[in-house]
């Protein structure tokens, strides 16, 4: 990437999203090497500002390394050490590398060690911190999008430099309608999904440019109890497991049955919803609508803001939208209701919303690809 787009993607990032200021202390973490490029452009522009970046790598050969020589009191302790930096910090920003994360080799129990030592961490940086997380434009990325990486490095920029000032007055329909929203129905029978549960009294949080880029998504949570039914995701990736779909049934919120697309990786599925309780439940429900973003590309980043789509949590909910389930796990899954997907339709309070993918009432029509792609 040529240093003018470095420089207009740290100022994006680090000024216009973290909105460092002089004398912050910024913690700017990077997982692997094809992440620490743009990492240290955006360390470079804390500096530029007059702050104070603390640069970490977190990728897969450092976990490997040291996490995987640590004790169960190791772990935890490593967890201490991180949250008291935290706690120091304004500002916060992840450079993610996801082929990167795939290479990490703890064992399964190794990792949920770790994942429950840094949540505390996670949950400080999320709710005490102006933070950001985002990802670098690599080879792996380019071809999981089936593109040349000249071209997904256009893409990349279009996506990350989108004028997220113009989305956010698009949103604010969206947000209403959904804090006054008592019940959600996801319905496509093509994709086996028929889905509903209640979100009365859980607020809307609009997000366009301010914690993710790139982004573009509206979330709330459901009642923890409230889930009946049944919904297809599709393609998923989570601490480096692969899944060609994911099918889950629940009853009264929890899931009660979880299907891959075989044997060995519904186990794990199911393994990795073991994790603690909360794993079983719902911490998030969020619409997306990032016109550039059409299609999966194994980053979550990138796919929980896909058009035409919608994605739901497992686990952990934030506190900004609380429906009270903790866990350690916060695995976004993505169901996109556009017609070369199966098609769908969304109802807030049996009003239809959206169909295959499409906004269908007056007040949300902005927030179609065609009306954002016209605000770039």
């Amino acid at each position: 990437m040529d240093s003018p787009t470095l420089q207009r993607l740290a100022q994006q990032f680090m000024v216009n999203a973290v909105r460092t200021q002089p004398g912050d202390r910024i913690w700017v973490e990077y997982r692997g090497p094809k992440a620490q490029v743009l990492a240290e452009a955006c360390a470079a522009k804390v500096e530029e500002i007059g702050g104070h970046p603390f640069l970490l790598d977190t990728g897969a050969a450092v976990i490997n390394s040291t996490v995987g020589t640590l004790s169960a009191e190791g772990i935890a302790a490593l967890g201490d050490e991180r949250l008291a930096q935290m706690k120091t910090m304004q500002g916060y920003i992840r450079v993610d590398d996801d082929a990167d994360q795939a290479k990490i080799t703890l064992p399964p129990e190794q990792m949920a060690r770790y994942k429950k030592a840094l949540q505390a961490v996670n949950d400080y940086r999320v709710n005490h911190t102006r933070w950001l997380v985002t990802t670098a434009p690599t080879e792996e990325l380019a071809a999981a999008c089936d593109m040349s990486f000249a071209d997904f490095e256009a893409f990349y920029r279009d996506v990350c430099l989108l004028e997220y000032g113009k989305m956010t007055e698009a949103v604010k329909p969206l947000q209403k309608l959904m804090t006054e929203g008592r019940t959600v129905r996801i319905y496509s029978p093509s994709q086996e999904t028929d889905l509903s549960f209640s979100i009365e009294g859980i607020p809307a949080i609009p997000c366009t440019g301010t914690l993710n880029i790139p982004d573009g998504e509206c979330f709330t949570a459901p009642v923890k109890d409230s889930i009946q039914g049944a919904i297809r995701f599709g393609p998923s990736v989570y601490d480096g497991q692969k899944f060609a779909f994911i099918k889950l049934t629940f009853q009264d919120g929890r899931i009660e049955k979880a299907q891959a697309e075989n044997a060995e990786r519904t186990a794990m599925l199911n393994r990795m919803l073991d994790t603690d309780p909360g794993a079983r439940y719902v911490g998030e429900f969020s619409i997306n609508f990032n016109p550039f973003i059409r299609h999966p590309t194994g980053s979550i980043l990138f796919d929980e803001k896909i058009d035409g789509g919608i994605h739901m949590a497992m686990g952990n909910c934030y506190d900004q939208a609380p429906n009270g389930n903790k866990s350690a796990v916060h695995w976004d899954m993505v169901h996109i209701q556009r017609p070369d997907y199966g098609g769908g339709e969304l109802y807030i309070d049996g009003r239809l919303i959206r169909k295959d993918g499409t906004f269908v009432v007056p007040e949300l029509l902005a927030l179609n690809p065609e009306n954002l792609k016209a605000m770039h």
